[in-house]
């Protein structure tokens, strides 16, 4: 275990903002099933009560952070100084569009040979800068045009979710499945936007149902987060007695919606045919304590920004029936917050 100065740790939504300050003692849980436990085991060994997290999406990968700063300070988000900044100049200099592309179709094989029901493809934009990117100003401009999304900072992954993975607080648990996404709601309309919801939908339950003594499933509906549209099912049920935040991870994680279906063919394939890591894109992000609370978004609509330099990530499900042009536009639409943020476009 390391202790670092003045880590950068950001977590917000809506009105509540935790923030961390102060030296904070670092800690890689490692890979495999037991890396939440371990994480949890640490934070409660160091002397602190709360930390900050950032999972990688592969779990047999390693880079996990888990931060414990000596102070995680709760504020009211609207109490932040705005700091917003001067213009950078940025260019891409990778699009991942080819790569992609090739992904896709890997992808389409395997699901019309009838491997796979659903493979979540991955595009990787590499962005270069003039100047170093001042990232508080980026989390800034997140927070206010994504204002519905959870906005956080873990060591340089920078992003706003819109897809709380899990929280449990207060002895409840609750989730909201996305899959299914679109500019307006006329295009959620359809067979492959239905199947591929219903596949994420039914991998969020059956990863939480274990650890509730009942599970409140609501009707799907539809959920708007800046520009984009979204299918979306909620979750909520009563916690079993001594369940963790990171049990329920444990099961939960990775879901049909970041990964595919079957869970082992789908990350199989992602494993095959991506070219490049996708690290802690995808992964769980948040915020969990010594008794075992926490909540998780899973890392999307985000970038790694460092060393002038920036990767944004952006995914898509593919199912039978997928247009590659759709899908691609998909990611389009999905790069965009991190793009605005940083004054790229």
């Amino acid at each position: 275990m390391t202790t670092a100065a003045h880590p950068d740790l950001v977590w917000i939504r809506r009105s509540r903002a935790l923030i961390g300050r102060g030296p904070s003692q670092s800690f890689d849980p490692g890979t495999g099933p037991l890396r939440y436990e371990r994480a949890l085991v640490a934070l409660r060994e160091s002397g602190r009560r709360i930390a900050m997290a950032s999972f990688t999406f592969d779990p047999e990968e390693p880079g996990s952070v888990i931060e414990m700063p000596e102070n995680l300070v709760e504020t009211a988000a609207e109490e932040l100084p705005a700091l917003d900044f001067a213009p950078i100049r940025g260019r891409v200099v990778s699009d991942g569009a080819e790569a992609w592309r090739s992904g896709v179709h890997a992808a389409q094989d395997s699901i019309e040979a009838n491997l796979v029901e659903k493979v979540v493809m991955s595009r990787q934009v590499d962005i270069e800068f003039d100047s170093e990117v001042p990232i508080d100003g980026v989390i800034d401009r997140l927070q206010r045009t994504e204002p519905d999304c959870y906005t956080f900072h873990v060591k340089g992954l920078v992003g706003a979710s819109p897809e709380l993975l899990v929280s449990l607080q207060d002895g409840q648990i609750s989730s909201v499945a996305l899959a299914g996404t679109a500019p307006d709601t006329e295009s959620l309309v359809s067979d492959k936007m239905n199947r591929e919801h219903a596949l994420s939908s039914l991998s969020v339950e059956e990863g939480i149902k274990a650890h509730t003594t009942s599970l409140d499933v609501q009707e799907p509906t539809v959920l708007r987060f800046g520009e984009i549209n979204h299918l979306a099912t909620r979750f909520a049920g009563p916690a079993l007695s001594e369940t963790t935040v990171m049990d329920v991870l444990g099961s939960l994680h990775p879901t049909a919606a970041v990964s595919g279906q079957p869970p082992d063919t789908s990350m199989k394939v992602i494993r095959d045919v991506e070219p490049r890591s996708r690290g802690r894109y995808a992964g769980p992000v948040g915020w969990f304590n010594v008794d075992g609370e926490g909540e998780f978004a899973i890392a999307l609509r985000c970038g790694l920004i460092g060393n002038r330099k920036a990767t944004l990530y952006a995914g898509g499900g593919i199912v039978l029936g997928s247009d590659v042009d759709s899908e691609f536009a998909e990611t389009e639409l999905k790069l965009r917050p991190m793009l605005q943020a940083l004054g790229v476009c």
